[in-house]
């Protein structure tokens, strides 16, 4: 991931998994940015002075998630947020997301009723946000064969449509959109099937002569 931010610096973000991970080192930032299928990376990261303090790395061993919810009894006046539910592979950039839907959950969970029965309330209402996220997270790292643990229901059916939706989104701006609305946890992923949106990304693409 390539962002350009403010004093016409960029912010150069290089990912791997299952042992592909880039180095932590500058030289060897450089090695793995040349190994990437496309060479704008390589060239940026090249052409420009490193204004940071070295690469930061950050590892992240697994996605992980606590189904509070399913819990028959939990202690008054107390309830969880964010990574303390569930933590996502951070690429995917939904910890915050969904920390801040949690605390909307959660503001609507102390309007409805007493604090006696709280945490029901709010793991009842924080069930969806986990589980859209996790299904993003979750079933985007299971395009990797080498990725292990519960997989969710339809999950290679569904990349292989998302796999198709990307390719189309680079010359479809409405596709792009729907896209970008999920990622960014607009909109549930659910509204990537939607008739108009499902025709644009399986109708045959026509090519010239």
């Amino acid at each position: 991931m390539v962002v350009p931010v403010e004093g016409e610096r960029w912010i150069v973000t290089l990912s791997g998994v299952h042992g592909d991970h880039p180095p932590d080192d500058l030289a060897g930032l450089h090695e793995f940015a040349e190994s990437l299928p496309i060479e704008e990376v390589a060239r940026l990261v090249a052409d420009r002075e490193v204004t940071s303090d070295g690469v930061q790395r950050y590892p992240f061993p697994a996605s992980v998630r606590r189904r509070y919810w399913e819990l028959d009894r939990f202690p008054k006046g107390l309830v969880v947020l964010g990574d303390a539910i569930a933590s996502f592979n951070p690429i995917y950039g939904q910890g915050m997301s969904v920390a801040t839907l949690e605390a909307l959950c959660l503001h609507h969970a102390l309007a409805e009723g007493e604090p006696d029965d709280l945490a029901p309330r709010f793991f009842d209402r924080a069930e969806d946000v986990v589980e859209n996220a996790w299904n993003v997270a979750v079933g985007t790292d299971f395009r990797f064969d080498e990725t292990t643990g519960p997989k969710p229901v339809g999950t290679d059916l569904l990349n292989r449509y998302l796999s198709r939706m990307t390719r189309k989104a680079h010359r479809d701006g409405r596709v792009a959109d729907a896209y970008t609305r999920v990622v960014t946890m607009e909109r549930p992923p659910t509204s990537l099937l939607r008739p108009r949106i499902a025709w644009r990304v399986l109708k045959p693409e026509v090519t010239g002569p």
